[in-house]
């Protein structure tokens, strides 16, 4: 469905507020809250409405309501004096002024959103991991177990997000609340493949959350954490652990699933499978992993022509065609952008698809595009460490550092475990803010010594520092990438006029010679 009003509209099926065609950004609770008010234009929303709407019921303080309220006039050029959209009726609540009108959005052929099914989206013929999120235990003597259920509740919700898993329903789940049945019972009957159960402390003034998740079959454990924090904003820290944990999980079941597909043989293997190895190409980014990850997401989709995130990973393969010259065949760009947009089509709330297309547009130097469906991703599931580091290692590249780097920080919190790739967009933060120390401390964290652009970097961060292996790091890249111009790789990569110019600046330092251009 579209709202429209004013220079405004609000389209549902792809979470976006755009005005004057122009995507927004805003934070999910934000563009919930504004999207009920339109759908209720005139009437006077009480607080209560309002909460039960955008935050399900969960007790939430007048400050926090009052925040995403200036928010989300904030996005509709309002603001406290100028109630020209959200106005405030004293002792009432609020109400939305006017002309609204709607429309039915363009029919899309994809699944539904995952809003924590006990069933596969429409169209979805993979087995994907199934994950069962038991009732938290409370374990605090005097509190109201509404905090263990509204954590429960969380998880499972922001569980759902991640798209690879098939995430039971609560009414399903909490069957099971107080009952002593083994892990293998409740698998069964849930037929869950993974299963998380946990606890929740509240004692003088803070809160402890554990966490772990079983493989339903085995009674193996494979995670296990604990969370530790102060209680003066209790749904604040209710939302940081459970996006955490969420991720965190949705991690874990990932690569408890690729462990599996490993031991099977290649005509065992089903598209799903078939993702899982071929997913390993993006945290080695070899010329060897390429070729078979092309090769195994081709037959993804042979396997299974609706599966829109074995397109988005081609998208991201055939890309590396192009951005690293792994493997290219003719036009990799065109190929890209054509398996991203058949896997928005094939589900247009899938975060993962709207990411891929975001990066593609990016290599197209369609910044404008890039920005609003990388949004578009962010507000499908801001809780995804891949797409977080991937938004914010190209935000960095494009020359929004602190952007950049916010959101890849944010990906390492969640992903303790990731790739070296996470960190470019500090180094190039820090070499930005001339802090060539500190971006060659980065660049050390990073690793992958073999991927070129590594060295390319590392020969500018040192010539800066004036260091004398500057030129056998430049040297180094050469010998992996001969037919390297820096200038030309940086430009590729989008790199901002300023930036371009302050890296061709190391090189030389470095010993590079540039052809007079």
């Amino acid at each position: 469905m579209i709202y429209r009003f004013d220079d405004f509209e609000i389209d549902t099926e792809t979470f976006e507020l755009r005005e004057k065609g122009q995507a927004r950004s805003v934070e999910p609770l934000v563009f919930d809250l504004i999207c009920y008010l339109a759908r209720n234009p005139d009437r006077v929303i009480s607080r209560g409405e309002v909460i039960e709407a955008v935050w399900k019921g969960r007790i939430v303080s007048d400050a926090t309501i009052s925040s995403c309220i200036k928010s989300a006039r904030r996005a509709l050029g309002d603001s406290g004096g100028n109630q020209s959209h959200i106005r405030t009726v004293r002792g009432r609540g609020f109400q939305f002024v006017g002309q609204v009108s709607s429309s039915e959005a363009p029919p899309a052929s994809g699944p539904a959103p995952a809003e924590a099914a006990p069933v596969a989206s429409a169209g979805a013929t993979l087995d994907r991991p199934v994950i069962a999120v038991l009732p938290f235990e409370n374990l605090s003597a005097d509190v109201d177990e509404y905090f263990a259920d509204g954590l429960t509740e969380d998880i499972i919700t922001n569980l759902s997000h991640f798209r690879e898993l098939l995430v039971i329903a609560r009414t399903s789940a909490f069957r099971f609340k107080g009952q002593a049945l083994d892990v293998a019972q409740i698998g069964r009957e849930l037929n869950a493949a993974y299963l998380v159960e946990g606890s929740v402390r509240r004692a003088a003034g803070r809160v402890r959350v554990t966490a772990q998740l079983i493989d339903a079959g085995s009674g193996g454990h494979l995670w296990a954490d604990r969370y530790d924090r102060e209680m003066e904003d209790i749904f604040a820290v209710q939302d940081e652990v459970t996006c955490t944990i969420a991720a965190t999980l949705g991690v874990n079941v990932q690569n408890a699933a690729l462990q599996r597909a490993m031991k099977k043989s290649p005509a065992q293997l089903d598209a799903y499978d078939c993702l899982l190895r071929a997913r390993r190409f993006t945290s080695m980014l070899s010329r060897e992993m390429h070729e078979e990850a092309r090769d195994l997401l081709e037959e993804a989709i042979v396997k299974d022509p609706n599966y829109a995130d074995a397109y988005a990973l081609l998208a991201n393969v055939y890309l590396a065609e192009h951005r690293f010259d792994a493997n290219p065949r003719p036009d990799p760009i065109g190929r890209a952008l054509q398996m991203a947009e058949k896997a928005v089509e094939l589900d247009p709330q899938n975060a993962y698809a709207r990411c891929w297309l975001a990066v593609v547009h990016f290599f197209r130097h369609a910044n404008d595009r890039f920005e609003a469906e990388a949004q578009r991703a962010l507000n499908l599931n801001p809780n995804d460490p891949e797409i977080l580091a991937d938004i914010g290692h190209f935000l960095a590249f494009m020359g929004q550092f602190e952007r950049g780097v916010a959101l890849a920080d944010r990906a390492r919190q969640l992903n303790p475990l990731h790739p070296g790739w996470y960190y470019f967009s500090s180094v190039r933060y820090h070499y930005d803010l001339k802090e060539y120390d500190k971006a060659l401390e980065y660049l050390e964290k990073a690793g992958m010594p073999e991927f070129y652009p590594t060295q390319l970097y590392g020969a500018a961060v040192l010539g800066q520092l004036r260091r004398p292996e500057a030129e056998t790091t430049l040297r180094k890249a050469f010998e992996l990438k001969p037919d390297l111009d820096p200038r030309a790789e940086l430009l590729k990569w989008n790199a901002a006029p300023h930036d371009l110019e302050h890296l061709m600046e190391g090189l030389r330092k470095a010993g590079f010679k540039e052809r007079s251009r």
